[in-house]
């Protein structure tokens, strides 16, 4: 039987899951009703509110942007850390944001090689509140997980790996 969370505790496993993968593939919905993903990088920190935001700085005129402005608030973010056999999914509302102390907050040197600095009249900041996550956790280590793969080949009844998975809903 799976353990009750808390919402707290479940964002604190969010995070933990997360904090150290900075790249995202984000998915929204297009004026077509196609699905489009982009890569884009978390630019969380400890002392921002991550566990109940994710941040992202983005131009005017991207999809992400554009969709958003359209109504399409519904977004799907994945993360991947395959050294570690994680990989989570989240289901987040987003909202575009112009605050000034917000873009403060988030600019890095990153951003100077997209925009004419942080007063760029095209900066903006996608603000994605998670509303539920999926994760797997795989707990073999490498050497387990291949030896139950050869096995599984060999006898042909696969054997799966150790793996945490959960839903959570934020």
């Amino acid at each position: 039987m799976a353990e009750q969370h808390t919402e707290h505790n479940q964002r604190e496993k969010l995070w933990e899951l997360i904090k150290d993968v900075r790249f995202t593939m984000i998915s929204h919905q297009t004026e077509e009703q196609e699905i489009h993903s982009q890569p884009m990088t978390m630019l969380n920190s400890e002392q921002l509110n991550e566990r109940q935001n994710l941040y992202f700085i983005m131009k005017d005129t991207n999809d992400i942007v554009k969709a958003i402005n359209a109504g399409h608030t519904h977004l799907g973010l994945s993360f991947a850390k395959p050294s570690d056999d994680t990989y989570i999914s989240i289901s987040a509302h987003g909202e575009i944001s112009t605050d000034r102390a917000l873009i403060d907050k988030l600019w890095n040197p990153w951003a100077e090689n997209w925009f004419q600095g942080k007063d760029d009249p095209s900066v903006r900041v996608l603000i994605a509140r998670a509303v539920s996550s999926e994760y797997w956790d795989v707990k073999d280590n490498k050497v387990t997980h291949l030896f139950k793969v050869l096995k599984g080949n060999v006898t042909g009844k696969p054997q799966e790996p150790d793996t945490e998975h959960e839903k959570l809903n934020l």
